[in-house]
């Protein structure tokens, strides 16, 4: 399956109303899971994307927004790696972190296709934000009981570095891509 999507970099000017209806978290979920981790993505989206795409500018932070003609179908934001006490990139090699990857709801339960046509999308982004390095490590946090972000990674070829926890419950994905 493709879906056809307009692909660009948001827009607070002309996509702040379109971000705003983005809807990325199932309303009710099931009894027996809270999704929390939908809600905290869609309301980063919702709240959070533009102040942290401008606060992260000196990290090369980008925020693309993929359109299907009913409004925003996915978002995602990467940035270079600020300091991380987790994590110490290879001498000479840049790493970045997916920050958000968000799905509408309306592309979902379809078996991954569409998010991993997004997730491609980013991983294309990133190397063209990117262009002077030969390897890029590429790393993502996906909370422990979001299932469906960590099959969509491992079908990517990402691995898990470390688990979730109770206390910690976002785990460490990483791939590395060469050129």
């Amino acid at each position: 399956m493709t879906l056809f999507v307009i692909w660009k970099i948001a827009n607070k000017k002309q996509d702040a109303s379109g971000l705003a209806a983005f809807k990325c978290a199932i309303k009710r979920p099931p009894r027996d899971r809270a999704f929390s981790w939908e809600r905290e993505v869609e309301k980063y989206f919702h709240k959070e994307a533009w102040a942290d795409t401008n606060a992260s500018s000196h990290l090369g932070q980008r925020f693309r927004i993929a359109d299907d003609g009913e409004g925003i179908a996915a978002a995602y934001t990467h940035a270079r790696m600020a300091d991380q006490p987790d994590f110490t990139p290879p001498a000479g090699e840049q790493t970045r972190l997916l920050v958000m990857l968000g799905i509408a709801v309306r592309h979902r339960g379809q078996g991954g296709k569409f998010a991993d046509e997004v997730l491609l999308d980013a991983l294309y982004d990133i190397l063209d934000s990117e262009p002077d390095s030969a390897k890029i490590n590429v790393l993502a946090k996906v909370h422990m009981h979001n299932v469906p972000s960590q099959k969509m990674l491992t079908r990517a070829g990402f691995q898990q570095n470390t688990t979730g926890t109770t206390t910690k419950p976002l785990g460490w994905w990483s791939l590395t891509l060469e050129r």
